[in-house]
């Protein structure tokens, strides 16, 4: 009998003349029973209903493992895109069956994450992970049908905290004490950018060029939403820029586990180890922030961020007590003739 369990059900599985048989049941003498009626039927020559034949069938890891090589090889989105993949395997059964998840298997992952302490945004993250997945396999036939995907509201948990100017110079100088130069670097350009870590790390070093306006400008070819734009350099960026140029993709080796390595030093270095929203994203929100608070222009702090929807760059509008200052200012002029 070519019978196996799957989890906790059995799997029928055996071959008859070139033709694959394959079914999963709940008890063992079921799936006996399915593959004996299947080879006696065969024997007597009796036709074998086609919906009966099972094309090959992917477990969850041979589905991720294909979507991998054909939709995020080498690309920026690879690392973050294997991380994902890895946790579905695990938290899912690497010998599942791919077709065997569900919305209910889904709502079970969500409920795993928030335990595990994840933010709503990083929970909608690895659930687009999954759906893009899916929705691969599906255009390939690999699977019949993709499962609904769980909706995760972000609600108030969206981040909108920024480095003050004494944080930056704490962590720069924290990098200068862990002999960190090429990180140090990395923070710079990240601060100074506002660009998205998966961006900077698809930059090659002819995507930096001279503008007679501007001065110094990298043109993004690889975005989130796949709209191209150029931003504008900072002395500070292009030097940063400049010390590391040699490397070809300038930034290419700070994936997200290298990122992730050095920054717990840096936390446990300033004693924000338990700081659940001390992360080096915040590198694009202080971006955001300097750009809003110190011009006054949303509309060029999301051109500058590439945000799709005017509605991400508000987050950063918000009031501090030098804006209230500029507002009194304004309505004092008249007082002051």
């Amino acid at each position: 009998m070519a019978i196996r369990t799957k989890g906790r059900k059995y799997l029928a599985d055996f071959m008859v003349k070139g033709e694959r048989y394959r079914k999963q049941f709940e008890s063992k003498i079921e799936a006996e029973e399915y593959e004996v009626g299947i080879r006696a039927r065969l024997h007597r020559g009796e036709r074998v209903d086609a919906a009966v034949i099972c094309k090959e069938q992917l477990t969850v890891s041979e589905l991720f493992d294909k979507v991998i090589l054909n939709v995020w090889k080498d690309t920026p989105n690879e690392p973050t895109a294997t991380h994902h993949c890895n946790l579905f395997k695990r938290f899912f059964g690497e010998n599942t069956l791919a077709s065997e998840i569900d919305i209910n298997y889904l709502d079970k992952f969500v409920l795993h994450c928030r335990e595990k302490g994840n933010a709503p945004a990083t929970i909608k993250l690895k659930l687009a992970t999954f759906s893009r997945a899916y929705s691969f396999a599906l255009s390939r036939k690999w699977i019949e049908e993709k499962p609904a995907i769980p909706e995760v509201k972000l609600g108030d948990n969206k981040r909108n905290a920024f480095f003050s100017e004494q944080d930056e110079s704490d962590i720069l100088d924290c990098l200068e004490h862990l002999g960190e130069d090429y990180f140090s670097d990395f923070f710079k350009w990240q601060i100074d950018t506002g660009m998205r870590p998966s961006e900077a790390r698809a930059i090659y070093c002819g995507q930096v060029q001279s503008d007679p306006i501007l001065g110094y400008v990298v043109n993004l070819l690889e975005t989130k939403n796949s709209n191209q734009r150029t931003v504008p350099l900072t002395k500070r960026a292009y030097e940063a820029f400049l010390k590391n140029k040699d490397k070809g993709r300038v930034w290419g080796y700070w994936t997200k586990e290298r990122v992730r390595v050095v920054w717990n030093k840096v936390r446990a270095y300033l004693g924000r180890k338990g700081d659940k929203d001390f992360i080096f994203y915040l590198c694009r929100h202080t971006c955001g922030s300097r750009l809003v608070q110190r011009t006054g222009n949303i509309k060029l702090a999301q051109d500058w961020l590439g945000h799709k929807n005017i509605e991400q760059t508000m987050r950063y509008a918000y009031l501090d007590g030098s804006s209230y200052l500029g507002g009194l200012e304004a309505l004092q002029q008249q007082h002051n003739k």
